[in-house]
């Protein structure tokens, strides 16, 4: 049974290669203070049955000095899948953390990171959560090409569950996700991210291709809406479509780009 709880929606992970601040989350190398709130609607058919997952998420990044980021992650879910009275269908997801991010790798056009992150046990149904802790180690590579308006990101996650509900079955499972963000201002911008999914429970890869257009109305916040189509396969987070808004307020400036521009 298919549940909330994986890394799939978001195309941001957390380099100076951005072309501006605003666009600084949705560059996988940039590391600002941060507190986002998005939400996702996903359509699955899974067996001849249909149902909708939506996920609200709060989000909160910490960066601490200049190579260091924690993220934390609290979703509320709701899953329409027809199942047992005793099973809640709206409640806690499972909260995720970011124990450590830090990037190691710097230049003035490319940049690569590495984290760790957990998911936790803490959905209040199996309708809401995967059952298990999962440790969720990633790199990311970035790069900045036409003078720094569109930048090139690939992204390498690795899932592995080691705990949790002994009667749910494990996680397992490798993502690549490549990322083409292009600035059309300093206003505006669009991502473009194919993700891969190989699964080593079942077996066989699953293809999501999802965009996002998004919007600065000032310097500290943004606005997006995401979507998605599933291409192929039958993992858990290959939907057959995804919508998402959301918006995210910047408590830092990111001063060393603002120097840069006053230069």
């Amino acid at each position: 049974m298919f549940v909330s709880g994986f890394v799939h929606g978001q195309i941001s992970t957390d380099t100076t290669v951005s072309t501006t601040s605003n666009t600084a989350a949705d560059d996988p190398s940039q590391f600002f203070t941060r507190a986002e709130l998005f939400s996702e609607l996903q359509h699955y058919n899974r067996n001849g049955n249909e149902f909708n997952l939506n996920q609200t998420t709060l989000r909160t990044v910490v960066k601490l000095g200049k190579r260091f980021t924690t993220r934390l992650d609290v979703p509320v879910v709701y899953n329409s899948f027809d199942s047992p009275n005793n099973f809640k269908q709206f409640g806690l997801g499972d909260i995720s953390f970011r124990l450590l991010g830090y990037k190691f790798l710097q230049t003035k056009k490319s940049a690569i990171t590495a984290s760790m992150e957990i998911s936790l046990n803490t959905a209040q149904s199996p309708l809401l959560g995967t059952g298990k802790n999962i440790l969720l180690p990633m790199f990311t590579y970035t790069t900045a090409v036409m003078d720094k308006r569109m930048l090139l990101a690939f992204v390498f996650q690795e899932a592995i569950s080691f705990s949790g509900d002994e009667a749910r079955e494990p996680v397992s499972f490798s993502k690549l996700q490549g990322i083409l963000l292009y600035s059309w201002s300093r206003r505006v911008w669009t991502v473009f991210a194919p993700e891969l999914y190989v699964d080593y429970v079942h077996g066989g890869a699953s293809m999501n291709l999802e965009g996002r257009v998004a919007y600065a109305p000032a310097k500290r916040i943004n606005l997006w809406a995401h979507t998605g189509v599933g291409l192929f396969g039958d993992f858990a987070p290959r939907y057959q479509w995804t919508v998402e808004t959301g918006c995210r307020y910047f408590f830092l400036r990111n001063t060393l780009i603002k120097r840069k521009s006053n230069n």
